[in-house]
């Protein structure tokens, strides 16, 4: 078996085991192929480049296999406790409240009858848009509320 080093569509820079007559459908995203080039040095996954017929090791993480990782780790949903748990962390539960409040009946129910919040539920981009938050701040109230999910699960 032979390891290749591959940038993968989605950015995200990883391994892939192929057998001797194996190979990624995409030859320009291999960057290291242990059958042609020799065995793989050490490597450290998202900090690679080639550069000539040398892998380097970048700095830094590749912006793409960087935001290719945080979006595979995005939660894209999470119990409704765990998300006004992180909007009283952050100070934003009054000011989401009220603006839930002043809501026609039907949003008004599902925030405060759903078990759970989707990133993707219009609401959530409703309230976005009204509290002048950006993606990046709804998508760090995510990942607070996974982060208490999971310590109240005792997972972490």
């Amino acid at each position: 078996m032979f390891n290749l080093l591959v940038n993968f569509p989605s950015g995200e820079q990883d391994i892939v085991t192929v057998d001797e007559s194996g190979g990624y459908f995409d030859q320009s995203k291999v960057i290291w192929d242990e059958r042609t080039d020799g065995p793989m040095p050490e490597i450290t996954i998202g900090k690679m480049q080639r550069i000539d017929n040398e892998l380097i090791t970048l700095p830094d993480f590749l912006p793409e296999h960087a935001a290719a990782v945080y979006r595979a780790n995005l939660p894209v949903e999470v119990p409704i406790t765990a998300a006004t748990e992180a909007l009283i962390y952050a100070g934003l539960y009054n000011d989401v409240d009220a603006y839930i409040q002043t809501l026609d009946a039907v949003n008004r129910q599902w925030w405060q009858r759903t078990d759970k919040i989707h990133r993707a539920f219009p609401l959530v981009e409703t309230v976005r848009v009204a509290l002048n938050l950006t993606n990046q701040q709804i998508d760090d109230l995510f990942i607070a509320a996974e982060q208490i999910r999971k310590q109240r699960a005792g997972i972490v």
